[in-house]
């Protein structure tokens, strides 16, 4: 749900929220806007817009912690993620990130579950993957792999493309125990905001997708913030 550098659980600028960088201090703070919160390709707000922000602590030693939080349209409207890992370099150009992702949806504890991940990354392109023992709402074993490439267009502009695949041990998706999402973003600095654009879309049905056009293709706009 946030984004963890470049590199991880890249959705575009939108349904990714956690930015861990190197910075002159090492408590940082967020807060975004955005037509819709996009969760690796399904919305998670029915289409609609949601305000999210969020906290971090990174140290010199490529420690790093912090908490975030967005609206939502389900388990009494609110997620709240807490995060934490630890990130470096293995050579000139390759970069790594460990770490542990632990949403918590409350007043819904039964839908609150534990990630871990590991991301390598090479320039601007990185590969990362996601794994709970028990994902949301007792899901069961799930697995998230993504693939990513962002590059600088010049002025302030970047581009950014990412690929995801979700599965799972259960079937969770009508017929399907595994999904396909992908988004194409565009982020522009201005003025001490970050805006961004993304179009995004999976390859599930809505009959796939509880019956709902959450999982639809969809264009989403943001304005962000940090501190």
């Amino acid at each position: 749900m946030k984004k963890l550098t470049q590199a991880l659980l890249a959705t575009g600028f939108v349904a990714a929220a956690f930015t861990v960088q190197a910075q002159e201090s090492p408590i940082s703070a967020n807060v975004a806007l955005t037509s819709d919160y996009i969760y690796r390709g399904v919305s998670q707000t029915s289409g609609g817009s949601a305000i999210q922000g969020g906290f971090d602590f990174a140290s010199e030693s490529g420690f790093y912690v912090g908490t975030w939080a967005s609206s939502i349209t389900f388990d009494d409207s609110i997620e709240i993620d807490y995060y934490g890992g630890f990130s470096g370099a293995l050579t000139d150009e390759v970069g790594y990130d460990i770490g542990f992702l632990y949403y918590d949806y409350p007043g819904m504890s039964s839908d609150d579950f534990l990630e871990f991940y590991g991301v390598l990354s090479y320039g601007g392109l990185s590969a990362s993957i996601n794994y709970s023992d028990d994902f949301y709402a007792g899901v069961g074993k799930a697995w998230f792999y993504t693939l990513d490439y962002g590059f600088d267009l010049g002025n302030d502009i970047a581009l950014g493309l990412h690929y995801g695949l979700q599965t799972y041990d259960q079937n969770v998706w009508g017929t399907e125990d595994s999904y396909s999402e992908y988004n194409v973003s565009l982020g522009k600095s201005y003025a001490g905001l970050d805006f961004g654009l993304m179009f995004t879309d999976t390859d599930l049905s809505d009959a796939n997708c509880g019956g709902s056009s959450d999982c639809d293709s969809t264009v989403v706009f943001s304005v962000a913030k940090s501190f």
